[in-house]
């Protein structure tokens, strides 16, 4: 047993060093801005469609979404997706890229490595407050809306948040946006981390694994439903699913702009068998200020006029709609790309991009 759980804190250990090696720059200026993925103008200079060079360069757009087991991932694709369903129009290939999550873009983009990111709202609206360092990002449009659920053990006595205490539980790695939503419920349900059974800090890759081979009783996600991690979790190992509701999570998101109620249908997951309310937010597309606003302004334009394709890339998608899409958790200022595609449909004043 010991030796299990020193190889799986040194397998969660290796899982973070992309992660690791992407620590915030110090200081109020931002880094240069050289995106991974993006190949230079000279590498792209006469490569127009099927090698014809008297065709307009081909642009690069790279997003960072998280996990190819999470969702923003797939997300990403299917902005890419919407884009290529226009490429005669903008001539501008892009690609989705893999990161640790949402800590791991916020550090992307403060390195200067990062085009776009997908955040949660809630990072967002804590970089434009000043809460997290984010001096370049800039907002384009909100994606998917985002539930929260514990995933238990199928045979614990875990049926809600205050069944936690004496658990163990992988609250994600410190400093990443899944520990921060953990603390906040943990907080407002009453418990401490002393409370719990035992707390480890290994990075969401390995929570289905965790629980399965029966080293964790629970974790948490804040994902687009529904989320294969947590389907392989019903599937493989007969977990269950709990919302996240409770009169101190009412309190926590009564006193947050960011967060927002809804409803988990009955049936999302194996097992599943009645709906679940909980509590989420959404998912975010934020862009490097320093993006040619052409390029931001066609990917918006992009997603917003094939929108069917966007939709029917994840389930978690299908719901979208637009005007959400601009109404919704953009508290950073819009980049001038995204500001010109709100303004050319009517949707935004003069005064709402910085």
């Amino acid at each position: 047993m010991v030796f299990v759980r020193w190889f799986w804190a040194w397998l969660a250990a290796l899982l973070m060093v992309s992660g690791t090696a992407c620590a915030g720059v110090a200081g109020s200026n931002p880094a240069p801005f050289n995106p991974d993925a993006v190949p230079s103008s000279a590498d792209s200079a006469g490569h127009g469609m099927g090698g014809d060079a008297s065709q307009p360069d081909e642009r690069y757009v790279a997003i960072y979404g998280g996990s190819t087991k999470g969702t923003y991932f797939y997300v990403a694709s299917a902005i890419c997706a919407a884009m290529e369903a226009h490429f005669r129009e903008h001539r501008i290939r892009c690609v989705s890229l893999r990161s640790q999550g949402v800590a791991s873009n916020i550090s992307l983009m403060n390195e200067g490595r990062a085009q776009f990111i997908i955040i949660q709202s809630d990072t967002n609206h804590a970089a434009a407050s000043g809460g997290i360092r984010l001096p370049t990002g800039r907002s384009v449009m909100s994606l998917h809306d985002e539930l929260g659920v514990l995933v238990v053990d199928g045979d614990s006595e875990i049926e809600r948040v205050a069944d936690l205490r004496g658990a163990r539980i992988n609250l994600g790695p410190e400093g990443s946006a899944v520990r921060r939503l953990w603390e906040g419920v943990l907080k407002a349900e009453g418990i401490a981390q002393d409370d719990l059974g035992e707390v480890l800090g290994a990075t969401p890759d390995l929570n289905q694994r965790g629980l399965c081979d029966g080293y964790i009783d629970a974790f948490a996600m804040w994902i687009g439903h529904p989320a294969l991690p947590i389907s392989m979790s019903a599937a493989n190992c007969g977990a269950r699913i709990v919302g996240l509701r409770s009169p101190g999570i009412e309190k926590m998101v009564a006193a947050a702009p960011y967060f927002f109620w809804g409803v988990l249908p009955a049936n999302t997951y194996l097992g599943q068998k009645k709906a679940l309310e909980s509590y989420g937010f959404k998912a975010t597309l934020v862009a490097d200020a320093r993006v040619d606003p052409d390029l931001v302004y066609w990917l918006v334009r992009s997603v917003q006029e094939s929108l069917d394709v966007f939709r029917a890339r994840h389930p978690a998608l299908a719901t979208v709609e637009p005007r959400a899409m601009f109404e919704s958790a953009n508290f950073l200022p819009f980049h001038e790309g995204a500001a010109r595609y709100w303004r050319e449909i009517g949707w935004l004043g003069d005064s709402a991009a910085k």
